[in-house]
């Protein structure tokens, strides 16, 4: 099994291309980041084929939240969000805009 998610989705949330931990993407190990002009940051770390994520919300590089889920089923843009999906449930919803936030679901 491997986490179930649209690249362009993320690509545009993101505004960036993904980063390899291992070095090739094709490993499945990628970072994604996103920093707006209020120094919010969200950092989103995938492992497709162990179907695992980690979360982290930071305000001027102190970390306002941070989460880590196994069993990721699937990612969705939702609107200007993003929603982590735990056992085909909606389990984490990463705001965009107007500003960077989680939101437990």
């Amino acid at each position: 099994m491997y986490i179930k998610y649209n690249e362009y989705d993320l690509l545009e949330l993101f505004e960036s291309k993904p980063i390899s931990i291992t070095g090739s993407i094709e490993d499945g190990q990628l970072i994604y980041s996103y920093e707006d002009n209020q120094n919010f940051k969200v950092i989103l770390t995938l492992d497709l084929y162990k179907q695992t994520s980690a979360v982290g919300v930071t305000y001027n590089d102190s970390v306002v939240f941070s989460g880590e889920y196994n069993n990721v089923t699937s990612i969705k843009k939702s609107g200007e969000a993003l929603i982590i999906n735990v056992h085909e449930k909606e389990t984490i919803k990463i705001k965009f805009h107007p500003q960077i936030g989680a939101e437990l679901l």
